[in-house]
């Protein structure tokens, strides 16, 4: 079963032996492939070989490629890991204009109204207001109410006068858990055999990930709330490889999904799987997340 999250911010060296992936630094270190559910190569001084590589793809492991700024910048995704991957594709391209907003409205819903438990869980009084909000969305959300929603939740959480565009740690640290959750959706998405570039809302031709960046939207407020709940403990820090790493690990945190909870990461996994269902025929509903307070889980 997936569970680790490994991030790199030091020089190594990564290679493959007997299905572990062996990591050398000043010791050496392996580490079962097929517990992993991801890689952040934050440092620019690490060497992989191509086998390493292509059994981490062959794992279903989200290989992340940082940057000179140390944000991730490119993902290392599995490709044609589905036995049906031509009918799939033909029936995300078919899917209708009206089940398309109907998902839409059910992804923004749940992003406004986990953007409300993130709000009460920190005891800000705006939640109840977005709460309100959440049950005015309509079908393909013509009002657009999530961008309205933002308006008011960033402020609320952060502060009067914030914005997502200022350069500060809250929005540094936002960037890095976002760009994870990111991958993650990305990955589930292929391993269930979508094609992640074709959205029910996100068209850009430019974009690759854009139903990525539909269906990560009601996740995105666990990263809020995480880093919300953790900047003052980050005071006078700037986007340390201490703070990323606890960024890469909320994929472990617990979220409530279909009446159960689980691991982030395996909720989105449930998620893609319910959209490849929907794309399919075979039932009507996404299955979308309910924040919970923050809990990582914990392993027996």
């Amino acid at each position: 079963m997936e569970f680790r999250s490994v991030f790199i911010a030091n020089p190594a060296q990564l290679s493959v032996r007997r299905g572990q992936l062996v990591i050398r630094q000043e010791g050496e270190y392996t580490l079962p492939m097929e517990d992993l559910s991801a890689l952040v190569l934050e440092s620019r001084a690490v060497s992989l070989s191509a086998a390493a590589l292509q059994e981490l793809a062959d794992q279903g492991v989200t290989v992340y490629l940082c940057d000179e700024t140390h944000m991730p910048a490119a993902l290392v995704l599995p490709m044609n890991r589905h036995s049906r991957q031509r009918k799939l594709l033909q029936d995300q391209i078919d899917l209708s204009k009206p089940t398309q907003k109907r998902l839409w409205q059910g992804v923004v819903t749940a992003k406004i109204a986990n953007q409300a438990r993130c709000l009460k869980l920190l005891g800000r009084r705006e939640g109840a207001d977005l709460a309100f909000v959440a049950t005015q969305v309509r079908s393909g959300d013509p009002d657009n109410l999530e961008a309205a929603a933002a308006a008011a939740y960033f402020p609320a959480l952060f502060g009067p006068g914030f914005t997502r565009g200022e350069e500060c740690l809250a929005n540094a640290a936002l960037n890095y858990g976002y760009a994870i959750l990111r991958g993650a959706v990305a990955r589930n998405l292929v391993i269930h055999g979508l094609e992640p570039c074709l959205g029910i809302f996100h068209r850009s031709q430019l974009n690759q990930f854009n139903l990525a960046d539909d269906l990560m939207e009601p996740y995105r407020p666990l990263v809020d709330l995480y880093v919300a709940s953790h900047l003052p403990d980050w005071e006078g820090e700037t986007l340390t490889p201490r703070v990323k790493q606890q960024l890469v690990q909320l994929m472990n945190y617990l979220v409530e999904q279909g009446g159960h909870r689980y691991r982030a990461i395996s909720a989105i996994g449930r998620m893609a799987e319910s959209f490849s269902r929907i794309v399919q025929g075979e039932r009507e509903s996404l299955e979308l997340p309910a924040l919970l307070p923050l809990q990582p889980y914990t392993y027996e």
